[in-house]
């Protein structure tokens, strides 16, 4: 199997960090962002195919062509145009079911493995702010749609973008428009393919540490520093 991580983001809301250093390589203890999400795929997958874009040439020289024993493959997404079109950079190399994880966010490893058991599928996590997050309407545990911060209630069940899809997903981006903001959304495909295709959601028992501002790096080194060593026995 193999796994693909976005990596390509300028990391506009993390400046002036990331002006000089790609959000994927901020350290949270020590230890690049991107390096977690190596830790948890590495004993499922023979390959991590990585989008870069920003900064694209230090992620590359940081963790070069291996990873512990797993290839490394660098995909660049030289106009950066939303989540859809960074995934759809890869299109030509996947050729059946995959992981896919974002950048710039931590994951727990027994989280992968319940998506792993239930896919396709994708992790869902329970928020107290809703309409600040992509959310899920279910039917039962098999989602309908994905609704980008909805200004109605829906559910408190957010996307934690890790999912475990198949190549049925590529089909689906080719058919979506641009988003207001001009952008190919992830969220559109997913919508779409979720009318054709079951694809469960699996909700999160362990953490989900997406990393979006200067003020996240604290709260994820104190969650990083209760949780150290849990996620890899």
């Amino acid at each position: 199997m193999k796994a693909v991580i976005l990596a390509a983001g300028e990391g506009t809301r993390m400046r002036p960090i990331t002006y000089t250093t790609p959000k994927p390589l901020i350290p949270i203890l020590g230890k690049p962002i991107l390096q977690y999400d190596f830790d948890i795929l590495k004993e499922f997958v023979d390959e991590i195919i990585v989008v870069v874009g920003h900064l694209k040439e230090r992620i590359m020289e940081y963790f070069g062509r291996f990873y512990q024993g797993v290839k490394l493959t660098y995909i660049v997404q030289s106009e950066i145009r939303g989540t859809a079109d960074a995934l759809r950079e890869v299109d030509g190399r996947i050729t059946g079911r995959f992981i896919l994880l974002m950048g710039d966010s931590i994951y727990d490893k027994k989280d992968l493995e319940a998506c792993l058991m239930s896919a396709p599928s994708i992790l869902a996590v329970e928020v107290d702010e809703p309409q600040k997050f992509g959310i899920f309407r279910l039917n039962g545990d098999r989602i309908v749609e994905l609704v980008e911060k909805p200004k109605e209630y829906i559910s408190n069940l957010a996307n934690a973008a890790l999912y475990v899809l198949d190549r049925e997903i590529f089909e689906e981006i080719k058919k979506i428009k641009p988003s207001p903001r001009g952008e190919y959304e992830l969220p559109d495909a997913i919508t779409a393919l979720a009318a054709r295709c079951n694809i469960h959601c699996v909700r999160s028992t362990g953490y989900w540490i997406p990393i979006g501002y200067p003020d996240d790096i604290k709260k994820a080194e104190k969650i990083v520093a209760q949780n150290r060593g849990k996620s890899e026995r």
